[in-house]
């Protein structure tokens, strides 16, 4: 694995907030390590508000930004599954197009795999927020040890899917 290089990985569809996405692609852009691919996947037509934030992106960012279009919507795990085969690098970080990361959240997952190259995934914590990030409602922390996440996973998933980055080979 490249030090310090990673895709995103991203899906999106009509009913998502035209802002919400704005501002979730650009928390990802703006990181302290930045991205050197990006892959949103439009999971089936999108209307004019969302199509002009790509719009915008893609004159902003060029061929980092690469758009997957689907013909229909097919679900979110179909999606990202097809959006997995475009990322170009091994690293993948995950992200919702209606959550936004803190700037230091991707350097931080490239620092713990450069430790321990032995992981295949690394979460985060999860914030919850309504109307603006400065009102937190929400934590969801997970399990950080292996016989902790075994346990855990027998109930629910032990990762927080929308703040993972996992290698590609692994998945």
């Amino acid at each position: 694995v490249e030090q310090n290089t990673y895709s995103v990985l991203m899906s999106v569809y009509y009913k998502e907030n035209a802002e919400y996405l704005d501002k979730s692609m650009e928390s990802m852009f703006q990181q302290s390590v930045s991205p050197n691919d990006f892959v949103l996947v439009c999971d089936g037509p999108l209307g004019n508000s969302l199509e002009n934030v790509i719009e915008e992106k893609k004159k902003r960012y060029g061929d980092l930004l690469q758009v997957v279009r689907l013909q229909e919507n097919r679900g979110l795990g179909n999606a990202l599954n097809e959006g997995l085969k475009y990322c170009r690098n091994e690293l993948v970080a995950r992200m919702d197009s209606d959550d936004i990361s803190v700037p230091e959240r991707c350097e931080r997952q490239l620092g713990i795999f450069a430790q321990r190259p032995m992981l295949s995934v690394v979460s985060g914590t999860v914030l919850e927020f309504v109307k603006s990030i400065e009102e937190i409602c929400g934590k969801r922390e997970l399990p950080v040890n292996s016989e902790e996440i075994v346990l855990f996973s027998k109930k629910r998933n032990p990762f927080n899917h929308p703040a993972i980055m996992f290698r590609k080979s692994a998945v």
